[in-house]
């Protein structure tokens, strides 16, 4: 293998000019570096990376932490942010904690190990651990789908509180006077608790209140089983409003099965606008989350904070679209 002395014997030059040319330091003239660059290429030297890294005290490793790969946010958001990231010459490190709150802390750990130069939280909650992980690490880090703003972490996030009150509205407009909401776990802030909050303004709005609040997880097993489930307790609903596009997806199957007439005897409305919305029978009434610009606002925050500007707290709020189906 070509080592740096091989390289300055053939271009006729220092090792130390060898060296700045290869760690794009100044003080090299430009007809010296393409002396430089043909020796390497004609060498066939590599770089050692490593090496070059500790002494710049760089990496260009950025670490991305999701709680899931198969889910519609999550590969849009991942599309998004890796595009920006390429551009900016930053390697992604993927970490999935298939939704496990533990593995949040232990890949926070693992990242800063790894000298990663900031992170991406795809976040499922935000509690007093997270925070604190959070404010203990090297690497900055930037959450997205929790609002940890109050916390001063620097935030990309959904409008939840207000597509919940948009559901609402478009449930009520078409008639409905039974609504209830099929959600996800209590601690996931942003999906569960905002969304249901907006729904309930909406409903108090209308002199309605909310017929009953389940939850669930973020599969079509868990919307189908939670809707089965409510068909037997209230018959006489007429309105579900859904977390996730897969929940109503599921949701819908059960009432199908109940002999219901989804989209004539029960609205049902989804979220996400995933793939599943619009080939499902009959197509789901949802609304359109921007996932991808989701994850390259919260690449482009972090490489802000890497290069040292944007030090103050921030947050960015996303807006949606309505998509108007055969459900509602």
């Amino acid at each position: 293998m070509a080592s740096l002395h091989d390289v300055a014997r053939l271009a006729g030059v220092s090792k130390s000019t060898v060296s700045r040319v290869v760690n794009d330091e100044y003080g090299v003239k430009e007809s010296t570096k393409v002396i430089v660059r043909k020796a390497i290429e004609e060498c066939g030297y590599v770089v050692n990376q490593v090496a070059k890294d500790l002494k710049s005290r760089k990496t260009n490793l950025v670490g991305v932490i999701v709680p899931r790969v198969s889910s519609n946010a999550t590969s849009q958001g991942i599309d998004g942010l890796s595009g920006i990231f390429d551009e900016a010459g930053k390697h992604v490190l993927l970490a999935n904690t298939h939704q496990k709150h533990d593995k949040e802390l232990e890949y926070i750990k693992i990242f800063n190990q790894k000298r990663v130069e900031g992170i991406v939280l795809f976040a499922t909650h935000l509690d007093d651990s997270l925070v604190k992980a959070i404010k203990q690490s090297s690497a900055p880090v930037i959450l997205v789908g929790q609002d940890g703003s109050l916390f001063d972490i620097p935030s990309v996030v959904h409008d939840d509180t207000r597509v919940g009150f948009e559901a609402g509205n478009r449930l009520t407009n078409v008639g409905c006077k039974k609504i209830g909401f099929i959600g996800v776990q209590s601690d996931d802030i942003a999906v569960d608790v905002e969304r249901c909050n907006g729904l309930e303004k909406a409903l108090k709005l209308n002199d309605l209140s909310l017929y009953f609040h389940v939850h669930g997880d973020f599969s079509m097993e868990s919307g189908y089983k939670l809707a089965k489930q409510q068909i037997e307790l209230t018959p006489d609903l007429d309105g579900i409003f859904c977390a996730t596009d897969r929940i109503a997806v599921g949701a819908v199957k059960a009432l199908r099965e109940a002999g219901v007439d989804v989209g004539k005897q029960v609205k049902v409305l989804g979220l996400g606008n995933d793939e599943l919305a619009y080939i499902s029978s009959p197509s789901l009434s949802t609304f359109n989350y921007a996932f991808d610009k989701a994850g390259e606002n919260a690449a482009k925050m972090l490489l802000d904070r890497i290069e040292g500007k944007g030090r103050e707290m921030s947050k960015v709020v996303l807006s949606f679209d309505s998509i108007d189906r055969e459900t509602c």
